[in-house]
C-alpha cells in the first residue's frame, strides 16, 4: 500500500527496502507550519468581514455566521484528511499501531456509538434511557478495567513507580471532575440532535485546530497549538459540563488516533480521554448566579478544566516517564514543568475568546440560542 515511500537497493548480492519516514515526518511538519499560517490569514479574513457585515449590514450577520461556520468546518476536514492521512502513514511506517492501538480504537467506537444511542434513546424512549445508558457505562469501565491490567507496559523502564499509588490518584482525578459536572451542570440545556451536531462540529474543528501547532515539545508528547481547544471548550459552555465531559472524551480519544503514544495502559487512559474529557469542565460556571459576566464565566471554567488537564498530564508523567527527567531534575518536578504547556495552550485559547465573549450578538448567536 505505501509502495510510494519505498525504495529498494542491492548491497552484497542481497535486496533491501527502505521506507522514507524520516522524510515523511518533516514533510507533515512542513505541512503544519504552512497550515499555521493558512489558519491565522483565514482568521483574519473572517474576522476583518465580520466588522465589515456588522457595520455596513448588520442585518446579514445570521447568514454571515452560517457562512463563516460552512467556511470553518470546511476547511476543518480539509486539514484533518490531508495532515491526517500523513500522520496516520507515518503511524504506519514506524509500526505505532499494533493491537494496542487498535484496542483503544475498539474504545472510541464504543463511546461513539454509546453516545448516539443513549442519545436517540432520551429524544424517543426515556423509560429505556436509564437503563441503557448504565449498561454502556458499566461496559465501558470493564472494558478499561480488562484493557489496563491485560496489556503490559511497552517497557519495562515505563512501569509505574507506584501502580496502586497511579492507578488510586487518576481514579481521584476521575471522581473528582465528574462530581464538579453533575454538581455544578445541574440545569438542562439544549440538547437532542442540536447538541449532537454542535458536538460534531466543535469536535471536528478543535481535531483540525490540534494539527496547527506552534511547537512540539520532546517524544513524550503535547505541543502548543492554534487554539485548538476553545470549540470544545464553548461547546461545554453552551451545552453544559456534562455533555462537555462526553465530548472531550470522544475528543481525547481522537488525539490518540492522530499521535498514539502509548508506553503504559493508564498512561494512555491519563494522557487522552481523561486529561481531554476534563475539558469538558469549562461549562461548570455557567449557571453560577454570583457571576453576571459571560466571559469572566467562561475564563474561570476553562482555568479550572486546564488544570485538570495538567494534572492528569503531571501524574502520567512522573509515574510512567521518570525515566525521562532532566537532569538535576526528580520525577515530580520534571513532570510539573515539563506540562506547563497546558497553561501556555490555555493562554492563546482566552485570546480568541475574549473577542468572542465580548460581542454580545455573537454571544447570542453561538451561546445562547
Amino acid at each position: 500500500m505505501w509502495d510510494f515511500l519505498r525504495t529498494e537497493y542491492v548491497y552484497n548480492d542481497t535486496t533491501y527496502e527502505e521506507y522514507y519516514s524520516v522524510d515523511l515526518g518533516r514533510l507533515t511538519d512542513l505541512v503544519s507550519s504552512f497550515m499555521l499560517y493558512v489558519t491565522i490569514a483565514l482568521l483574519i479574513a473572517l474576522a476583518v468581514a465580520f466588522v465589515v457585515v456588522k457595520l455596513k449590514k448588520t442585518d446579514s450577520l445570521p447568514a454571515f455566521l452560517k457562512f463563516t461556520t460552512a467556511i470553518t468546518v470546511g476547511y476543518s476536514v480539509s486539514v484533518i484528511a490531508v495532515l491526517g492521512y500523513l500522520n496516520i502513514v507515518e503511524s504506519v511506517i514506524d509500526e505505532k499501531i499494533n493491537t494496542n492501538f487498535w484496542l483503544i480504537i475498539a474504545l472510541l467506537i464504543f463511546a461513539v456509538l454509546s453516545t448516539v444511542v443513549s442519545t436517540i434513546l432520551k429524544l424517543k424512549n426515556s423509560k429505556a434511557f436509564k437503563p441503557v445508558a448504565l449498561v454502556c457505562t458499566g461496559l465501558s469501565l470493564a472494558y478499561m478495567i480488562v484493557i489496563l491490567f491485560v496489556i503490559p507496559a511497552k517497557k519495562a523502564k515505563y512501569e509505574p513507580l507506584s501502580i496502586y499509588g497511579m492507578y488510586v490518584i487518576s481514579a481521584l482525578i476521575v471522581a473528582v471532575v465528574v462530581a464538579l459536572a453533575f454538581l455544578l451542570d445541574r440545569k438542562e440545556k439544549t440538547g437532542g440532535t442540536k447538541s449532537i451536531a454542535y458536538a460534531g462540529i466543535c469536535i471536528a474543528l478543535s481535531f483540525a485546530l490540534s494539527y496547527v501547532k506552534f511547537f512540539t515539545l520532546g517524544a513524550q508528547g503535547g505541543s502548543v497549538t492554534f487554539a485548538s481547544l476553545l470549540p470544545l471548550m464553548i461547546f461545554a459552555y453552551k451545552f453544559g459540563a456534562k455533555k462537555g465531559l462526553l465530548a472531550g472524551v470522544i475528543y481525547g480519544l481522537l488525539q490518540f488516533i492522530q499521535s498514539p503514544q502509548f508506553y503504559q495502559t493508564m498512561q494512555v487512559l491519563l494522557d487522552y480521554p481523561i486529561a481531554f474529557g476534563a475539558i469538558g469542565l469549562a461549562g461548570i460556571f455557567r449557571d453560577t448566579d454570583a457571576l453576571k459576566n459571560d466571559l469572566i464565566k467562561f475564563v474561570l471554567g476553562a482555568t479550572v478544566a486546564v488544570t485538570f488537564r495538567y494534572a492528569a498530564h503531571v501524574v502520567s508523567g512522573y509515574y510512567v516517564f521518570s525515566s525521562w527527567a532532566w537532569e538535576g531534575y526528580g520525577a515530580l518536578a520534571y513532570s510539573l514543568v515539563y506540562n506547563l504547556f497546558c497553561f501556555v495552550d490555555l493562554a492563546i485559547v482566552l485570546v480568541p475568546a475574549v473577542v468572542i465573549f465580548s460581542n454580545k450578538a455573537v454571544v447570542n448567536k453561538l451561546i445562547n440560542q
